[in-house]
């Protein structure tokens, strides 16, 4: 029996980004939401997955509060996930995450915002229930990564929801 020899695939440039098939063949298409980009059905599917159950929102009174606080937690776990093997900027990316978090809470606190919706964000925002559970497999970690390649680029240009500047103007 005779097999043929296997062939690399001809060499091609992949499309610009933003261009090119998404699900299915059908064009992606990203909007952004207060100067960040929105994540995609199958990273939201692997965040639930990958977060604890106990860790959510209660609402804060201000809809504009409860996605400013849901989606600084999105944008973290990636930013704090993605940053993990990296000994050099993890413990900064922690180190701003607790900076921030403190600050939404004196916030939340000084607009009256029901103790059990802080308590509640309190917990949902630990650092260890942004990141994923410890035995979440590699593959779902890098999958999250894949997903987010321009993080570092976001956390460095300031691109996401910073809460200590943004929660504030949601209780004006």
């Amino acid at each position: 029996m005779t097999h043929s020899t296997p062939t690399a695939a001809p060499s091609t440039t992949p499309p610009p980004r933003g261009e090119g098939p998404g699900v299915g063949g059908r064009p992606t298409r990203r909007v952004p939401i207060h100067g960040a980009p929105l994540l995609g059905a199958p990273l939201l599917i692997a965040l639930l997955l990958a977060t604890p159950t106990l860790a959510q929102i209660i609402p804060t009174g201000s809809p504009t509060a409860d996605i400013l606080l849901t989606t600084a937690i999105t944008e973290q776990r990636v930013f704090l996930t993605c940053s993990s093997l990296d000994a050099t900027s993890h413990p900064l990316i922690v180190k701003g995450w607790l900076r921030d978090t403190q600050a939404a809470i004196t916030t939340l606190k000084a607009n009256n915002v029901p103790p059990e919706a802080i308590a509640a964000f309190t917990e949902a925002a630990k650092v260890e229930n942004v990141l994923p559970a410890p035995d979440t497999p590699y593959s779902d970690v890098k999958a999250l990564c894949d997903a987010n390649p321009d993080w570092q680029a976001t956390l460095a240009q300031l691109n996401f929801t910073l809460l200590e500047l943004r929660l504030p103007e949601a209780f004006e």
